[in-house]
């Protein structure tokens, strides 16, 4: 008997829930599939409200119970990490709808699984479901998820030996300092590492430490 692959569904949750189980229902999920909700801490009444609905679908028919996840949005690396952490303990392929819900929740939600490395596939729909939905394969979103594997050993390194300079990254990792110096112009621009101090020694931001997983 051919198996059956486990999934699991993420949802960005306000105060609707329909939409959720329309998701749940298109892709008829099963028994056994994790099903993550993230919202803004503290949850408020009509987000509790609708996760209390959630579960009682979820046991009519059979499904895994929801579980709620709050995120700190007063600290956004602590909420993406917070997010990344939950995201990589899921079943691959994740299915994430991101339809409901704060859009500070929606973007740390985005962040986390694009940094996860997880397989996922990302459809962005209404809450009431009356307007055309955004739908990401899972291939597309691999590839737009990607760092190189030099600039994540630069960011490694980095995380490890706080404030070495570009010919020492290069010396140590055995590159040229000009394929260093390009990789940290890049890595600079995406808010993940900073130079520090008149010697221009590199450490990582709140972001970089969140891309490696070092907040959760």
């Amino acid at each position: 008997m051919e198996s059956v692959e486990r999934r699991s569904f993420v949802f960005s949750l306000g105060f609707h829930e329909d939409f959720v189980i329309r998701r749940l229902s298109r892709l008829a999920a099963r028994g056994g599939e994790d099903i993550v909700l993230f919202t803004g801490s503290p949850v408020v009444a009509g987000t509790r409200r609708a996760h209390a609905s959630l579960i009682e679908y979820c046991t009519r028919v059979g499904l895994n119970t929801p579980r709620l996840v709050e995120l700190p949005l007063s600290d956004s690396s602590l909420a993406v990490s917070r997010a990344r952490s939950v995201i990589n303990g899921l079943y691959e392929p994740i299915i994430a709808d991101l339809g409901g819900g704060m859009r500070a929740v929606i973007v740390a939600v985005l962040i986390a699984l694009f940094t996860s490395g997880k397989v996922f596939e990302l459809y962005v729909s209404s809450e009431g479901g009356e307007a055309e939905e955004l739908h990401i394969p899972s291939g597309v979103a691999r590839a737009l998820s990607s760092l190189s594997s030099e600039k994540m050993e630069i960011l490694n390194f980095i995380a490890k030996n706080e404030y070495s300079n570009a010919d020492t990254i290069a010396y140590r990792l055995g590159k040229s300092s000009k394929t260093v110096r390009n990789h940290l112009a890049v890595l600079k621009k995406m808010g993940l590492v900073v130079s520090h101090g008149r010697k221009g020694g590199l450490k990582l931001t709140s972001w970089g430490k969140a891309i490696l997983g070092l907040n959760e």
